[in-house]
């Protein structure tokens, strides 16, 4: 399930300042009919449903999304904690300008994407451990391929072939 709380505003400081942050909602909620806090909160839930789609396979990352941001100690673990960031982040500048997303934003999420990737991989660890192991979140993978190549009978009517007659 979801979490709003996962992250807090401090977290986002890992990529932004906290002012360049509050015009960056402010832009956002001026552009939309949500409020502050309705849009982060999709903004994080958005991030947070990318990266399940890549890592629930390979770890718990439900159990990590369970975390909130005020416990203490602090257990999160920070490579996810910077992937919602980023991801967040991006979501909040294609709320204000999908054509006008800064380049260091974009890299970002770019970068992110990519440690998701190799994870789902098994080329780098977040430290989620296991999966559940539960059938009901099995999950089935697919190949994706196409159907046999089709080829017809080779046309053969008498009337075509036959040059004698007249038709």
């Amino acid at each position: 399930m979801a979490n709003i709380n996962y992250i807090g505003w401090n977290d986002y400081s890992i990529s932004i300042n906290n002012e360049n942050l509050d015009e960056i909602v402010n832009q956002a909620v001026e552009m939309t009919d949500l409020t502050k806090d309705e849009l982060m909160g999709n903004s994080e839930l958005t991030a947070q449903a990318e990266i399940r789609s890549y890592l629930k396979p390979v770890g718990d990352i439900d159990a990590e999304f369970d975390k909130n941001y005020t416990d203490s100690p602090d257990v999160r673990l920070k490579l996810v904690i910077r992937c919602v960031v980023n991801l967040s982040l991006y979501n909040l500048h294609m709320t204000i300008s999908p054509r006008d997303v800064p380049e260091k934003v974009e890299k970002a999420y770019e970068h992110c994407l990519e440690m998701l990737e190799a994870a789902r991989k098994g080329e780098l660890d977040f430290g989620l451990g296991d999966p559940p192991t539960d059938d009901t979140d099995a999950v089935a993978w697919r190949t994706i391929g196409s159907n046999y190549k089709f080829t017809s009978k080779e046309f053969r009517e008498a009337r075509i072939l036959d040059t004698d007659t007249d038709v």
